[in-house]
């Protein structure tokens, strides 16, 4: 077996039998793999906290061609937010924001870029307060890098700017356009439009701008739930326990 070595960040782990874990890495080199770690549970175990999740690490593994699965032999700590990420609010976030590549990103498929927005983001996990923030930026910009986020500046059918009229999202069509022309789909208001401009086409991965309200974030996050829910055609639990936390913490 070659044995192989990969920058990554730990997206999830499972338990096995007694004593293993199966870990789920977004690596720079291979994208998403799946490795199972022998002993991982035990008290002394050879890998500690390496394997929490949103810890960034190198990565090294065995593996064979046929064998879906590939064996962790160390992951050693690159940086850990370990400690400041134990508050719920972030936690909650994170497990989300990890959830959200794990079911959007195929496996054995890099996206160096994919990779830097979810290292960048971990690391801005800072206030509980700005939780939302962060994780509506996540979700819009990595269904962008995923091709699923629809993106137009002009209304197709009358040429008007989104951002002087506001858009609607259109879920059959999975398409933008003005609200003065679409009376019906997901309403975008001017100022979600110029906050989704300056987003995607003004401000590189993990670098964050503040909203002006937070109808901003409410409007992005139903049309990017919505997108989500179309394409992994089904319901993330991550997202409701996140939307659930949202909820009680919003004074």
């Amino acid at each position: 077996m070659p044995l192989r070595r990969a920058r990554a960040i730990v997206l999830r782990t499972y338990r096995v039998g007694e004593s293993d874990k199966i870990a789920v890495f977004y690596t720079v080199e291979h994208g998403k793999i799946r490795g199972m770690a022998k002993a991982a549970r035990r008290p002394r175990s050879r890998f500690g906290s390496s394997l929490e999740v949103g810890t960034e690490v190198d990565l090294v593994f065995f593996e064979k061609p046929s064998r879906e699965l590939v064996s962790v032999d160390r992951c050693d700590i690159v940086r850990t937010r370990f400690s400041r990420l134990g508050e719920p609010v972030l936690a909650t976030t994170l497990g989300y924001l990890s959830d959200l590549v794990d079911a959007l990103t195929p496996e054995r498929d890099p996206n160096q870029r994919i990779y830097r927005l979810l290292r960048a983001t971990i690391g801005s996990l800072d206030e509980p307060q700005l939780a939302e923030t962060r994780a509506r930026y996540f979700e819009v910009w990595l269904l962008r890098l995923s091709g699923l986020f629809p993106l137009r500046r002009t209304c197709p059918s009358c040429g008007r700017a989104l951002r002087e009229t506001g858009a609607r999202y259109l879920t059959e069509e999975h398409r933008l356009e003005c609200g003065d022309c679409l009376g019906r789909g997901l309403p975008l208001s001017r100022e979600t439009v110029d906050f989704l401009e300056a987003v995607v086409w003004r401000t590189p991965p993990g670098e964050t701008l503040e909203p002006e309200s937070d109808t901003v974030l409410s409007e992005l996050g139903v049309v990017s739930h919505r997108i989500l829910q179309e394409h992994l055609d089904k319901e993330l639990r991550s997202h409701r326990v996140f939307e659930d936390m949202l909820r009680r913490t919003k004074p």
